[in-house]
């Protein structure tokens, strides 16, 4: 199944330049044939890249993919407001809606990460806060593909002085963005011969592994619980991990002196949870769900 996820994924990057290809060229038309040219090399590197991470699935290629198809999209947004024809456009805009789909899709983002998975390990992505996931992770997209493309679009229409400076802010905008970006796509929770490791440095100041012997129950957890809570706020199903004895812990921590706490339950958030506690099952870790 994880193979025929990569390959299908790689299609659809392949056969993308025959979705969207007409509709950019229409865009990109009306300039300068010099700019036209440059710009057009650009976006079929943009392409190669994206289409090379298909190949080679790990968390920084996720990002990549990702970040290419925010960026296909903008700019098919962009060009259908040129003179295609409405068929060009509806052809573009089902080749993007269907790339966004395959690369935000769940599974496909615990394929990825599981290839840097050592031996008998299994990881599994971790949602982020509802406020990442409504506003932030959305804005940190647009800022970053308007940092990369607006500074050379505005060259290629000979505005050099504005476009010089547009390029000089929004290349380290897109930089420290797509940094933000691949940041969440490294946050995940592992299942190894020895118990449970959360590695999630917006939680935890260091990667925690709670052993097979310490862990008493994992579970979706119950309305009322008491355990400290590591989802950042996520939405969606939380599950709970009970510990038999105290377990100590290093918060994350804005600054970078933490302080050590003593924990018996905790709260995470992966993005599938069902496959997550299916394969917790197969390790008898989960015990009694705690609901």
């Amino acid at each position: 199944m994880n193979r025929l996820l990569l390959f299908g994924l790689s299609v659809i990057w392949i056969v993308f330049p025959l979705g969207v290809g007409p509709l950019l060229a229409d865009g990109l038309n009306p300039l300068e044939e010099i700019p036209r040219s440059v710009l057009s090399v650009v976006l079929w590197v943009l392409w190669g890249l994206a289409l090379f991470s298909t190949f080679i699935p790990r968390p920084l290629s996720l990002t990549v993919i990702r970040f290419g198809t925010v960026t296909a999209s903008v700019l098919v947004l962009w060009a259908s407001t040129s003179s295609a024809t409405s068929s060009v456009i509806v052809v573009a805009l089902i080749f993007v809606a269907v790339a966004l789909l395959a690369s935000s899709n769940a599974t496909v983002g615990d394929v990825f990460v599981d290839q840097l998975s050592y031996g008998d390990e299994k990881r599994f992505l971790l949602r982020s806060s509802a406020a990442v996931t409504g506003f932030l992770r959305p804005a940190t997209y647009l800022v970053s593909v308007a940092g990369l493309i607006c500074g050379p679009y505005l060259l290629a229409e000979e505005s050099f002085v504005v476009g010089a400076i547009i390029c000089v802010v929004g290349f380290p905008l897109t930089f420290f963005g797509l940094r933000s970006l691949h940041q969440l796509n490294r946050r995940w929770v592992v299942l190894v011969p020895a118990g449970l490791v959360l590695h999630d440095h917006l939680a935890l100041n260091e990667p925690t592994l709670f052993q097979k012997s310490e862990i008493d129950l994992i579970g979706p957890a119950s309305i009322d619980t008491d355990a400290t809570d590591f989802t950042q706020g996520a939405y969606g199903l939380a599950l709970e991990v009970r510990c038999e004895s105290p377990h100590d812990v290093w918060p994350a921590a804005v600054k970078k002196e933490t302080e050590m706490v003593t924990i018996d339950a905790f709260l995470f958030a992966p993005v599938r949870p069902d496959s997550f506690l299916s394969e917790a099952v197969g390790r008898s870790l989960t015990g009694h769900s705690p609901a």
